[in-house]
Parts: structure tokens; C-alpha cells; sequence
């Protein structure tokens, strides 16, 4: 059965001859990359696609539409690099929660790469893509397997994807309050784990009224209001990682009767 619990803290990080260092360093890195990358993301894909074009800054009507657009190379690269992350990521852990929601959630975005979402602007009544002749702008699975069964995947997909983030940073909150009892930090995790629910939860209320703030749609603000929380979560708790590069060493806690507290991955 998958438990919270992982192995004990390892007495000095810095240690390169040590695998038990040398493994949690390696999951500080991952939480660290993936947590930058949540974060650069939303905001790499508007401006990039304002200075391939020449032209002012806009946003689109969700995240994953920027796969229809100039930006569709760095919006395949960079979520198949998280995704891949989140599979190795606690992968010689694989009895803890950690391990099987990274996991799932890896599938997930990769899917969500793979299997793209509707095409952007298309008139009503126009072709989708699976029909003869091709339409302009459909992926080689939209045409094998049809829009919209492809667009379903997706969005079922974004939806394991989300669940999982906002699983694993309650997951993180439970530790930091349990072994390193820092209410604040705890306190933060619940925050970024809260947000993402929100967020969710705005993405439906708001597109059932359709309530739009300017360009933002609230797919689009929902998504980038997840995201950042899930990118946040996941850069607080690779903050171990500016010890190890800085060199300080850290003294694993040791309670009373004299046990290594559990390492809070």
C-alpha cells in the first residue's frame, strides 16, 4: 500500500560518494526544474509568440492552445520535459504517493502533449479534421483519429494531470507540518494545493457563465492560476537544493528517542 513516509535524511547532502545523497539531491533538482519551468511556461509562450510575430502582447483562450500556433515547439518541448521529470521523479521510491501520482501525472501531460486540443478559431459549420481533404492545421492524430475524440483525451488528461498537482501539494503540506513542523511553509503548500482546486472550479463555473476578464478567458486564467500554483509548489520545496550548491551543510533532525526523522521529499 503507497504510504507519505520515505527514508531517513541522509546526515550531509553535499556528499558525492554517498547514493542516498547523491538520489535526494537528484528529486531537489527535479522539483526545482519542474517548479521553474511551471512557473516560465505561461509567460514564455505570450511573449514568445509576440516577438515571433512582430507584434503586440496576447494571450490565447487557453494554454493549450498555443500548440496551433507559432509556439507550438517550445509548448511540445517543454511540457514533455516536465512530463518526463515527473516519471523519474521518487522512481526508486515506488510504494509512495509521491511516486505513483508523479507518475500518473507524467502520463497525463505527456498526453496532454500528444493528444491536442481543438484547433483555434475554426467557423462553425467548417470541416474538423479526420474528414478528405485534410483541413488546414490538424495534427497527423486529429486526421487519424478525429478532432474531437483527440480533444476529449486532452481534456481528460489536463484533468488527471491537475487532480495529481494538487494531490501531491496537500501531500507536501502534510510533511512539512509532520517532520519538519514548519507550520508556515505547511501553511503555503495548502495554499498552492487550494489554488489549483480554485482554479478548477473557476475554469467551470466561469465557462458555464461565461464570464471573460478582457482576453483572459477562464480556461485560460484557470489554467495559468494552476499551473503557477502547482510550479510554486514544487520550486518551495526544492529550496534544500540552494544548500547543497551553496555547500551548508544541514544536520537531519533527530527527535527524542533518537530516531532519524523521515527525509520530507
Amino acid at each position: 500500500m503507497a504510504t507519505t513516509d520515505t527514508f531517513p535524511r541522509p546526515a550531509d547532502l553535499v556528499a558525492r560518494t554517498d547514493p542516498a545523497a547523491l538520489y535526494v539531491r537528484s528529486y531537489l533538482n527535479i522539483r526545482t526544474v519542474v517548479g521553474i519551468l511551471g512557473l516560465a511556461l505561461p509567460i514564455a509562450f505570450i511573449f514568445g509568440e509576440a516577438a515571433y510575430l512582430r507584434g503586440s502582447v496576447h494571450v490565447r483562450g487557453s494554454i493549450s492552445a498555443y500548440y496551433h500556433s507559432s509556439m507550438r515547439d517550445l509548448f511540445v518541448a517543454g511540457l514533455s520535459v516536465v512530463g518526463f521529470l515527473l516519471l523519474t521523479y521518487m522512481s526508486a521510491q515506488p510504494r509512495t504517493w509521491d511516486y505513483w501520482l508523479s507518475t500518473i501525472a507524467g502520463v497525463a501531460v505527456i498526453g496532454v502533449v500528444f493528444f491536442p486540443t481543438r484547433r483555434v478559431g475554426i467557423e462553425p459549420g467548417a470541416p474538423l479534421c479526420g474528414v478528405e481533404p485534410e483541413p488546414a492545421g490538424c495534427a497527423p492524430i486529429q486526421q487519424a483519429l478525429g478532432e474531437n475524440t483527440v480533444a476529449i483525451v486532452h481534456f481528460a488528461c489536463a484533468a488527471v494531470f491537475i487532480s495529481c498537482l494538487a494531490a501531491i501539494a496537500f501531500i507536501f503540506a502534510y510533511r512539512e507540518k509532520k517532520y519538519e513542523n514548519d507550520r508556515r511553509m505547511a501553511l503555503l503548500q495548502k495554499i498552492c494545493g487550494w489554488a489549483i482546486v480554485v482554479a478548477v472550479l473557476w475554469v467551470v463555473v466561469g465557462g458555464l457563465l461565461r464570464l471573460s476578464l478582457g482576453e483572459l478567458t477562464p480556461l485560460y486564467l484557470g489554467e495559468v492560476v494552476a499551473v503557477w500554483a502547482f510550479g510554486t509548489s514544487w520550486l518551495l520545496k526544492g529550496r534544500n537544493l540552494a544548500a547543497v550548491v551553496l555547500r551548508v551543510d544541514h544536520e537531519p533532525k533527530v527527535p527524542s528517542d533518537g530516531v532519524s526523522t523521515p527525509i520530507t521529499p
